[in-house]
């Protein structure tokens, strides 16, 4: 219990890149739901991408009592890639749209144009294999499973900092439970 909740006091001090660091700067947005985060791409061909990290039992099977909860944060579990594809939605007004589940708060982001058209193919290879996707209403997004393990040291908010740091976008600190800050570019000194 102690651990959770040093856990829970933990945020991500997120650090974008200096403007004049970016050649070709792109939108991103960190999305927090509450207790978990989601990162919108936009989409070369319009509209925008909403992915998603999370335990597959509680978010596809829709299995959230105590126990499930607690075998997720301390095994290593079934993890699953989510994606919603909204071409519509121009713009972080919008975001309600894409989050059924809720928006606690949208933090807007720029990286290099480069950078985010790598991320957003590297995470669309999980929905090119075998694997049928699975549709959640509740979520809004489609889920494909995902090679590495759900578990208290690999969870949909460190997840969605690695996604950040793909970007060139510096995290510091433990955002484990979906406490992000916005601090100044890297150009300060």
């Amino acid at each position: 219990m102690l651990v959770v909740l040093l856990l829970s006091a933990c945020t991500g001090r997120v650090m974008p890149p200096a403007p004049a660091e970016i050649a070709q700067p792109m939108d991103v947005y960190l999305v927090d739901h509450g207790r978990h985060s989601s990162l919108v791409l936009p989409r070369e061909e319009g509209g925008m991408v909403r992915y998603s990290y999370g335990e597959w039992r509680w978010y596809v099977e829709g299995q959230r009592h105590f126990l499930s909860g607690a075998a997720a944060l301390l095994l290593p579990t079934a993890s699953a890639l989510g994606r919603g594809i909204h071409e519509d939605v121009t713009g972080p007004g919008d975001f309600s749209r894409m989050a059924p589940e809720g928006l606690v708060r949208t933090y807007p982001l720029q990286a290099e144009a480069g950078r985010v058209r790598e991320l957003r193919r590297s995470l669309d290879r999980h929905f090119e294999g075998d694997a049928e996707s699975v549709y959640s209403e509740e979520f809004g997004l489609h889920f494909v499973p995902h090679p590495r393990a759900y578990w208290a040291v690999h969870q949909s908010n460190l997840v969605a900092a690695g996604w950040l740091r793909q970007l060139d976008i510096d995290v510091r600190g433990i955002p484990w439970y979906s406490r992000w800050r916005i601090e100044s570019s890297r150009e300060d000194p």
